[in-house]
């Protein structure tokens, strides 16, 4: 009997996101609110004010209220209201299959919730943790990149680590079980 296939999720890492407080931290270090985003073959120009953020994406352009939101100690956060224009604000929103709306309305997923158990998790935590110290393939530790912070590299190979564990763990216990069945 054929099995059904499993529908695909739309995963959150295959989507733009625009995050307001990168593209603030970029318009602060560029002097200007005019921003060019690209992801892949995705490329948006972001205009960014006060009160707005416009965003021409797909040939469309979208505009989002930015809104102040009081937290604590008396500051405000700005975040982006959602331009399905449903409760909530957020952090970011993502740009997929022509239309720029939060997580929640995309149904988009974190790759790693949607791993089988825990050792699949690390597996996922433990490749995205490689891309962000900039391995090479088949480096066992990779080494520290010119620039990077000393503690912060320390801490990354340590976790690094401690998830290689538990993925060679799991490949041990594979095999192991694998031999009792073949005994």
């Amino acid at each position: 009997m054929k099995k059904a296939k499993a529908p695909k999720v739309p995963v959150l890492e295959h989507a733009l996101e625009l995050n307001l407080p990168k593209l603030m931290k970029a318009a602060k270090a560029a002097g200007s609110g005019r921003l060019v985003v690209a992801n892949g073959d995705v490329r948006a120009v972001v205009v960014q004010t006060d009160t707005r953020l416009a965003a021409f994406l797909g040939g469309r352009t979208w505009v989002v209220d930015i809104v102040a939101v009081p937290c604590l100690g008396g500051r405000l956060r700005p975040l982006l209201k959602c331009p399905r224009a449903h409760e909530g604000n957020f952090q970011s929103l993502y740009f997929r299959s022509g239309e720029l709306a939060c997580r929640l309305c995309h149904e988009l997923r974190y790759r790693s919730t949607l791993a089988a158990g825990p050792v699949s998790r690390a597996r996922v935590t433990r490749q995205k943790l490689l891309e962000r110290m900039e391995a090479r393939p088949g480096d066992a530790v990779p080494e520290r990149q010119p620039g990077a912070w000393r503690k912060c590299y320390k801490r990354l190979a340590d976790r690094f680590a401690r998830l290689s564990g538990l993925h060679y763990a799991d490949i041990r216990r594979w095999l192991d079980t694998a031999d009792m069945r073949q005994v």
